[in-house]
C-alpha cells in the first residue's frame, strides 16, 4: 500500500474513534520528523506540527506552506500534566480538516515541502 493510501486509512480510522485522546502520528523513522493529528467521531481532524521540532529552513518552509492554507501558527502553553502547571510555551502550526483527502494532501505537502522527502519515502504511522 502506498503512503497516500496508508495515511488516508489512518485518518479515516481516527474519525470513527470514540476516545477523547485519539491520535495518529505520521513519522519518517530515520529522522523522527513527523506530523500528528487528533480527532474522533465527534471532532474534525486537527493537524499539529510543533515548530520546536523544525530546523530554521523547515520552519520557513512551514510558514510558506501554511500561509497558502490560510493558517498562521499559534503559541500556546505547555503544561506539566493535563490541567497542571505551565512549564513553557510552544509554537505550533495547526489546521482543521473536514476532508480526509485534504488532510492527506497536506501531510504529503509537509513531508515534501517542509521536510524535503520524496513522496515514496518510508513513513511509519502510529495510532492509539
Amino acid at each position: 500500500m502506498d503512503n497516500r493510501s496508508r495515511i488516508a486509512q489512518a485518518l479515516s480510522s481516527l474519525l470513527v474513534r470514540r476516545n477523547d485522546d485519539a491520535f495518529v502520528i505520521i513519522a519518517h523513522p530515520e529522522t523522527q520528523k513527523f506530523v500528528q493529528f487528533a480527532g474522533s467521531a465527534t471532532e474534525q481532524l486537527l493537524l499539529d506540527l510543533p515548530s520546536q521540532t523544525l530546523s530554521e529552513m523547515e520552519f520557513y518552509n512551514a510558514v510558506q506552506l501554511f500561509r497558502k492554507l490560510g493558517v498562521i501558527g499559534d503559541e500556546h502553553d505547555v503544561l506539566d500534566k493535563p490541567g497542571g502547571q505551565v512549564v513553557g510555551q510552544q509554537f505550533s502550526f495547526n489546521a482543521t480538516f473536514r476532508s480526509v483527502a485534504d488532510a492527506t494532501r497536506t501531510v504529503e505537502d509537509i513531508f515534501a515541502t517542509v521536510y524535503g522527502f520524496p513522496t515514496d519515502c518510508d513513513l511509519e504511522i502510529t495510532e492509539n
